[in-house]
């Protein structure tokens, strides 16, 4: 009976919300029983109260989720109640924990792994986070380590551990506070690269250890997955729309010139392969200021608005920025001492992983293998929604699919209980 009731609840419709800087995008799909996902509906929206992953106007994100939500309906058919939420921002930190529990008898029964997956280890969670999802990463009975599912087996002492992924508790209540404006519930909350990994990485790529880096409008993101499982994620407040507003200062143009700049003609590596920024530009660039700099010439021309400028002008105001981008991943990985854990394959995708020559500078300031990648197709999904900028969207939409209602792995990616009578069932669930 109960195998029978986690594979209706596997099959019911599933509901995503990525919530992007650049860009709302709501899913709606189902698994397809094989294993897989089937889109039913989706809609988009051009983003509004959101800078860097964070909520700066409520009524503006409320009405765009709202707009976005009800595209997604109507092409589905559907109505939907609550969604899971790709939380670009949220500053998240992620470590790997261990908790045990001494068994109520010498057999590992599934009850002994919900008890231990439910213990809530307070001491973990920095003060003013909350927990997002939780990644096991291997059991262990007594002294030996390494099991990957240990019902049946005989011990007396179980142990779980885990990758912890919390966000800050105000981030995650301000979008969780724009979905109940449109009266819909929070399942849970997603890191974007992570979801990103799911859609982009294929299963050898996590297992071997991979980097995937998602960068989006606002923000990016970066999750590290090794041995098939996910064991750091960071996000930086840089985007791709700094780097727009970079061109717009520097070349005192309109923002949406500057947006058609970099996407035909911007590329983070000179025409000239000496070419190199300008320290002036460098200055301005970090700075953000937009004072009158004189460039040399570099290389071949491109107009704007009326004016013939240097391309090469270009790559020198683009690529200060995208390093700058990188040293910070690569700051963040040593910082947590995850900069030899990472591997030796970088995968880049989202929106604004489609400029030329990025990939090629990764390379050579990582010194590793990167690549740039496009999410894996799934079934009812068109061409123009299956590019680098709806990784995310897709990769949530996957992990919602495997998903089943009694499997202990996943008690924790629900959202908190807020309420009082919430915590007390909590507890109870925990210790009794």
């Amino acid at each position: 009976m109960r195998l029978s009731k986690a594979k209706a609840i596997t099959r019911r419709p599933l509901a995503i919300l990525d919530i992007g800087s650049s860009k709302i995008c709501c899913m709606i799909g189902e698994a397809d029983g094989a294993g897989g996902v089937r889109l039913l509906g989706h809609g988009t929206h051009a983003s509004d109260g959101v800078r860097s992953g964070e909520v700066s106007d409520l009524d503006a994100l409320s009405s765009v989720i709202g707009k976005s939500v009800q595209a997604a309906e109507r092409d589905a058919g559907i109505s939907i109640s609550s969604v899971t939420v790709v939380a670009p921002g949220g500053t998240p930190i992620s470590k790997i924990c261990k908790k045990s529990v001494r068994l109520s008898d010498a057999v590992v029964r599934r009850r002994d792994i919900d008890r231990l997956m439910g213990r809530n280890d307070i001491s973990s969670i920095p003060e003013n986070y909350q927990p997002m999802h939780v990644q096991t990463l291997q059991y262990s009975l007594d002294d030996v380590r390494g099991i990957a599912d240990p019902r049946g087996m005989r011990g007396t002492n179980l142990s779980v551990d885990y990758t912890l992924i919390c966000g800050m508790r105000t981030s995650l209540a301000n979008l969780r506070e724009a979905l109940a404006l449109n009266h819909l519930g929070t399942d849970r909350f997603l890191h974007s690269a992570y979801a990103s990994g799911l859609a982009c990485l294929t299963a050898e790529e996590r297992d071997l250890g991979s980097v995937i880096v998602d960068m989006g409008g606002g923000t990016t993101s970066i999750a590290i997955f090794m041995e098939g499982k996910l064991v750091y994620v960071d996000t930086i407040k840089i985007g791709g729309h700094r780097v727009t507003t970079d061109i717009a200062r520097v070349l005192s143009t309109p923002i949406a010139e500057a947006e058609r700049l970099k996407a035909i003609d911007g590329s983070v590596m000179p025409t000239e392969i000496t070419g190199i920024a300008p320290e002036p530009l460098r200055e301005v660039v970090r700075l953000g200021r937009s004072d009158n700099i004189t460039i040399p010439t570099l290389g071949s021309e491109t107009e704007v608005i009326g004016q013939t400028i240097e391309r090469n002008l270009l790559s020198a105001i683009i690529r200060p920025r995208i390093e700058e981008i990188l040293e910070l991943l690569q700051g963040r990985m040593k910082q947590a001492q995850m900069e030899h854990t990472a591997g030796s394959r970088y995968v880049l995708t989202g929106g604004a992983s489609q400029l030329t020559g990025l990939a090629d500078l990764f390379s050579k300031q990582a010194r590793k293998s990167v690549g740039v990648s496009k999410p894996l197709h799934i079934s009812g999904l068109d061409e123009d929604s299956c590019s680098a900028g709806f990784s995310a969207s897709i990769g949530a939409l996957i992990h919602s699919s495997r998903i089943e209602e009694n499997d202990p792995a996943y008690r924790q990616t629900r959202t908190l209980p807020n309420g009082p009578f919430e915590r007390i069932g909590a507890w109870l669930r925990e210790n009794l």
